[in-house]
């Protein structure tokens, strides 16, 4: 039979689709072409049909898609470990809140490329940008030179600060961040569309999506507004929502209804809207998710840090049973390392008594992932036809080799741990032997960190 010729073919590897309805091949092989997926099966049916310019031996190890982090504030990257808090920051001038407030293009695009390092390192090769970067335009282009995917959006989203609890609900606010970022529908929603241009070019690697910051930060016709461009646009419609009780309760004393039930009203609560935390539901909530259908990205981590979930009942584990699409976000990376939402899923479930399915959380930061990010046509499984974005574990520890699972239960349980080899993006390879082949890794980290200490040296002397 006469070869089919690809451009790389992936073999000897632990396969790990993201597809429920073909989870698994050992030995498994990829076949790629365009950076797109056209073949995937086991490893002797794929090499009896497909030839490769490129062969990728992966010596066995875990082979997956591309995970999608869709909850992250990249201008906290730089401050992991920080003695301050992500809330309010200190008494001292260096805090977060004047940090975040002092970027410009040259900070941004040295913490947006060493965030990209950070991000493939741990098999991440899409992150959503939850509307706190200035430079967008920085960070686009930066991630681009990375070969990178990233989601983008109008930073600090919002027109009506009039709430006492918007000064204390971790925006961490001061006269610089309200100067660069007034509360204007207006600028929310040109600067939307700025975005939204991106995605003029159906391969370019950062998107733009409709974002708020939510809850009681923007009035209802902010909200409308949003849904419409959203909508119009074929993007999502992504806010913060229900994070604590407190903000809870005053969105829904200045509002007349708490959270999920504003947005149904509000038009905002479909399949092309994505809310972040969702903390604080109530049975009434439960029904109108199940019916509407929006995407969930939930943070276990903070839940748990903020002492939300317990004491309040978490209903992700149901939601996620009953066919809600549910995806994993870390947020405060200041205070929680990259990948470490998907452990923290299983040990909050268990904590409150409905423990989800060992393999559920690799499955919500693949393909839910891609569905809450407004990509689930194109990205989230190793499926012919979607882009081909795919992660090669290593291969070194005994705990690295998965026993008799088929499901994807070590990636759920243990991926932040488990060293990463390759990264492809596109069909392109974007990290080898655990270092970025685009640009140079050693050079990106002391920029970083030149940058950081120029700017706390700045911040400190204003």
């Amino acid at each position: 039979m006469h070869k089919k010729t690809v451009d790389t073919l992936i073999i000897n590897g632990d396969i790990f689709t993201g597809d429920r309805s073909q989870p698994h091949y050992r030995p498994g092989a990829i076949a790629i072409s365009d950076g797109v997926v056209v073949a995937i099966g086991r490893e002797q049916e794929i090499l009896s049909a497909y030839d490769a310019t490129r062969k990728i031996d992966s010596q066995g190890a875990l082979v997956h898609p591309g995970f999608i982090e869709t909850h992250f504030h990249s201008t906290g990257m730089a401050y992991h470990g920080a003695p301050f808090s992500p809330q309010s920051g200190t008494a001292s001038k260096v805090n977060y809140s004047s940090m975040k407030a002092a970027t410009d293009p040259e900070i941004t695009a040295a913490y947006t490329a060493a965030a990209a390092c950070s991000m493939l390192q741990r098999g991440f090769t899409l992150y959503f940008e939850s509307a706190t970067v200035f430079e967008t335009d920085a960070f686009a282009e930066t991630l681009t030179r990375c070969g990178v995917r990233g989601m983008v959006t109008a930073p600090w989203g919002w027109d009506d600060m009039s709430s006492d609890i918007d000064m204390n609900d971790g925006y961490g606010l001061n006269e610089t961040l309200m100067r660069r970022a007034p509360a204007d529908a207006r600028r929310v929603i040109d600067q939307c569309k700025h975005e939204l241009a991106r995605n003029k070019d159906d391969n370019a690697l950062v998107r733009g999506y409709v974002g708020l910051c939510g809850g009681t930060t923007g009035t209802d016709e902010l909200v409308r507004e949003a849904v419409r461009l959203a909508t119009d646009s074929n993007a999502i419609f992504w806010q913060h929502q229900a994070f604590e009780p407190d903000s809870d309760a005053e969105e829904r004393r200045k509002f007349g209804d708490a959270g999920t039930v504003r947005m149904h009203r509000l038009g905002a609560l479909g399949p092309n809207t994505t809310l972040a935390h969702m903390n604080m539901l109530d049975e009434q909530d439960v029904e109108l998710i199940l019916a509407m259908k929006p995407g969930l990205s939930w943070c276990p981590n903070n839940a748990m840090a903020y002492r939300i979930t317990p004491p309040h009942k978490c209903w992700f584990p149901h939601l996620y049973r009953k066919g809600a699409s549910v995806s994993l976000g870390v947020d405060t990376i200041m205070i929680h390392p990259i990948g470490i939402a998907g452990l923290m899923s299983l040990y909050l479930s268990a904590l409150v008594g409905d423990r989800l399915n060992d393999s559920d959380p690799f499955y919500m930061q693949t393909i839910d992932a891609a569905r809450n990010v407004g990509l689930g046509d194109r990205l989230g499984s190793l499926t012919v036809g979607k882009r081909a974005d795919v992660v090669i574990r290593e291969a070194r520890d005994i705990t690295h080799y998965s026993w008799r699972d088929d499901t994807g239960i070590l990636l759920s349980m243990s991926s932040s741990m488990i060293p990463v080899d390759t990264v492809l993006i596109d069909g392109k390879v974007v990290m080898e032997k655990g270092r970025l082949t685009t640009m140079d890794q050693d050079e990106i980290l002391a920029e970083a960190v030149r940058q950081r200490d120029l700017l706390a040296d700045r911040v400190s002397a204003a």
